[in-house]
């Protein structure tokens, strides 16, 4: 078989080439995610600024040109972002600050949902202007510090998973979001779309959301109606944008066209939607649901990996793990001496070296002065043996009050 792909140095490149892979992550750089044509000298120079080679393919470089942002299915996809320069956020605020703030910006978020999906269930239409300020403060939060609204997202309502798991999959969306240093409007978009992605639901039995048993063919069938009463829905609302659409409109399109409602696949689903597949589905197995129960961080992870280049595209998978780490804030561990805690806060450079509050002794008892092990710092116990975390706890396991913890961390 013919290798279809071939190394070139940027300074040979020429208009009508496909560059189908680059000499670093996507995410690094301003192109689109699942590859482009060169369309003009522009093209050239940018690539020649971000990249020393790239990887052309040689099939796709023959023939008429598309536009970069262009789908090539049958199906208008609407939403694409097209070309951005990543933005690059630092923390304005410690955890220990920001918590504080956080904790009222989630408070108003959640009554905003609750009153924004009552109103949907009564048919007093969708209320846009007020998700889109619930996003607004959320964003707001999250560049200043994303390991709050992380940790608030770790308070799980078990009664509630409706609303709770649209904010939380929002709030996740938009740490993701963050990390691969999508513009803050970008942002907002997608922390509206991704509160807004499951609202069709509202359309549909109650008792067919709740079931503990597993749905018909039927029952699937309707459920899958879901996505289309949303997109009615925020379309018959004014305010509403592309990309708050495609999120909504694709959010169950999955890489290898196994999705629905259009079997989309690859590059044909928008970024944000691409986005919010993955927190959602992240979010889903990591909850206690009618039908399942809740699998523990590390295990979610495991999940998302072994779905790339099948359910969801490899590169953005990698980046997702980076952005909340392997042991997100507010997961309960146990250290390798026995000690129960929680983390509260990441360390970007050394994912699997947290933060770790210790609330419980190596025989189980609650510590009355919890303290703060960085393991970035702190490499062994007293023993002189190795420290490192030894794993997630499954829920019931221990029982930890996270909304009466008092973060102290930095």
């Amino acid at each position: 078989m013919a290798v279809r792909t071939e190394r070139i140095v940027t300074q040979d490149l020429s208009v009508g080439m496909y560059v189908s892979e680059l000499d670093r992550p996507w995410i690094e750089t301003p192109f689109p995610l699942q590859g482009f044509h060169i369309r003009n000298d522009d093209d050239i120079r940018q690539l020649q600024a971000w990249c020393q080679h790239v990887y052309i393919d040689r099939e796709l470089s023959t023939g008429p040109l598309e536009p970069v942002a262009a789908p090539v299915s049958r199906h208008r996809v609407r939403g694409a972002i097209g070309k951005f320069t990543p933005v690059r956020y630092t923390a304005t605020q410690t955890l220990k600050q920001e918590v504080v703030s956080a904790t009222l910006y989630h408070r108003e978020v959640t009554r905003a949902v609750v009153h924004l999906l009552n109103d949907l269930r009564a048919e007093k239409g969708l209320n846009l202007r007020v998700a889109r300020k619930a996003a607004a403060v959320m964003v707001h939060s999250i560049l200043r510090n994303p390991d709050a609204m992380v940790w608030l997202a770790r308070l799980r309502d078990r009664d509630s998973y409706g609303y709770a798991h649209s904010i939380r999959a929002s709030i996740l969306a938009t740490v993701f979001g963050r990390h691969i240093g999508l513009p803050k409007d970008v942002l907002e978009n997608l922390a509206t779309g991704v509160l807004l992605m499951d609202i069709g639901k509202t359309r549909l039995p109650r008792s067919m959301l709740t079931s503990p048993e597993p749905l018909s063919p039927e029952q699937w069938a309707l459920m899958r109606e879901h996505v289309q009463y949303g997109v009615d829905l925020l379309q018959h609302s004014s305010g509403v944008n592309d990309q708050m659409l495609a999120v909504v409109q694709y959010h169950h399109e999955r890489h290898d066209g196994s999705g629905y409602p259009f079997a989309l696949s690859g590059g044909e689903i928008p970024l944000l939607a691409r986005i919010a597949g993955i927190v959602d589905t992240y979010d889903a197995v990591t909850s206690e649901r009618p039908w399942a129960p809740a699998r523990t961080a590390t295990e979610a992870v495991s999940v998302l990996y072994e779905l790339r280049d099948t359910g969801f595209q490899s590169t953005l998978v990698e980046q997702f793990i980076q952005a909340i780490g392997v042991y997100p804030t507010g997961t309960p561990v146990e250290l390798s001496t026995g000690e129960v805690g929680v983390v509260v806060a990441q360390n970007p450079s050394r994912r699997l070296r947290p933060q770790v509050m210790v609330v419980r002794d190596r025989a189980g008892q609650a510590l009355e002065r919890p303290r703060i092990l960085d393991l970035m710092n702190v490499q062994q116990d007293a023993e002189g043996q190795p420290l490192a975390v030894a794993g997630c706890l499954r829920a019931g396991r221990v029982t930890l009050d996270l909304g009466n913890l008092q973060i102290n961390a930095a």
